[in-house]
């Protein structure tokens, strides 16, 4: 395919406006594919966004909006970004129709949900589902469990593995000391709501804070149980907590050079975190649950520790451990950044990414 103007879709860009994921990859894509030009889309609520009478017009608009700009000559390719939630099937099932519909080129990429492996979606979700997937168009999916529930339960005919990737050169280029009398510095890093599993994070602390383990917890990003966390999190840890709000740039990689283990107990149905590739790729110790394809990244006991049935004392467990044993945080940590720096290059991203597009 040669240069032609791709539309891409995601939620809006600007950090400032909105934490997703889906954003963060796409701007990933954007930032280190110099070969293509692409035309952003926004699709997604905004972080704060209320669901009133103004939402719902804004909705109704941008559907006749994606109607107009995808007939257009000047887009070669459409590069739809789906995450198979029950919002995000209402609002973008006909948009994925209507493109298919006027024969535009496109291919699906997917970002996890709860209809793609944990449930299976209501009658009339899998009726739109399976006119989303019909055909043989490329479907992007994150790791090989993904593909197999997307062949399984949508009749996917052309599904591939793409896993998220980030960028490298400002984590190649630390050498982190490790200080075994320092005080651990602990991490989460994105969207700020319960099924993300802060609140598992607040019973682990409340745990280790009643053990007088040393810790400070640090939290940055931004969603809809940001100020009921950020006051519970200051109430109970005082100095020991700080946040950071929603960081990027050089302010982003200060505090991810500063922190020592990242924690995600989500219990979302997840994708490949974003911000799990980033934080090891700077050394932070993953301590996550197994959610998503999250297993195909972190080994518990290798390159991270991962949670079972009971986050909370497990993370407290494993956070005293770690406390108490620097050799093991240095070990899980450069095991983190190497394994990141091996299998997650930009560039074979980029090159696999633009062969499926040659596909189409």
């Amino acid at each position: 395919m040669s240069k032609g103007n791709i539309l891409i879709t995601a939620p809006s860009l600007d950090t400032k406006k909105n934490v997703s994921g889906i954003s963060s990859v796409v701007n990933f894509i954007i930032s280190n594919n110099n070969s293509k030009t692409y035309t952003h889309f926004e699709l997604g609520r905004r972080d704060n966004e209320k669901r009133n009478l103004l939402w719902l017009f804004r909705i109704i608009g941008t559907t006749f909006k994606w109607m107009f700009v995808v007939s257009s000559k000047k887009i070669s390719l459409v590069h739809f970004n789906f995450a198979l939630q029950k919002a995000s099937v209402v609002r973008d099932a006909p948009l994925v129709i209507f493109t298919k519909l006027i024969r535009k080129k496109m291919i699906i990429h997917l970002h996890g949900g709860e209809y793609l492996i944990e449930q299976k979606p209501p009658g009339w979700m899998n009726y739109l589902l399976k006119k989303v997937f019909s055909g043989n168009i490329p479907v992007l999916v994150l790791s090989p469990i993904e593909q197999q529930a997307a062949i399984d339960n949508y009749k996917v005919k052309n599904v591939q593995v793409l896993p998220n990737c980030v960028d490298l050169q400002i984590a190649k280029t630390l050498q982190r000391n490790y200080d075994p009398q320092a005080t651990l510095n602990l991490l989460f890093i994105g969207r700020i709501r319960i099924n993300k599993g802060v609140e598992h994070i607040y019973q682990a602390l409340t745990l280790l804070k009643s053990r007088q383990v040393p810790f400070k917890f640090y939290m940055a990003g931004a969603g809809p149980d940001e100020k009921e966390y950020v006051e519970k999190f200051t109430q109970l840890l005082g100095n020991s907590f700080e946040f950071k709000g929603v960081v990027s740039g050089t302010v982003k990689a200060d505090l991810l050079k500063a922190c020592d283990i990242f924690l995600l107990p989500s219990f979302f149905p997840e994708g490949l975190p974003m911000a799990l590739l980033e934080t090891m790729s700077f050394g932070l110790v993953p301590v996550v649950t197994d959610i998503g394809s999250i297993k195909y990244v972190v080994k518990n006991g290798e390159n991270g520790i991962m949670l079972g049935a009971n986050p909370p004392a497990e993370i407290a467990e494993a956070l005293e451990n770690l406390v108490n044993n620097r050799a093991m945080v240095k070990q899980l940590s450069a095991n983190a950044s190497n394994y990141i720096f091996k299998n997650y290059d930009p560039d074979n991203y980029i090159n696999r990414l633009n062969k499926i597009y040659e596909s189409v």
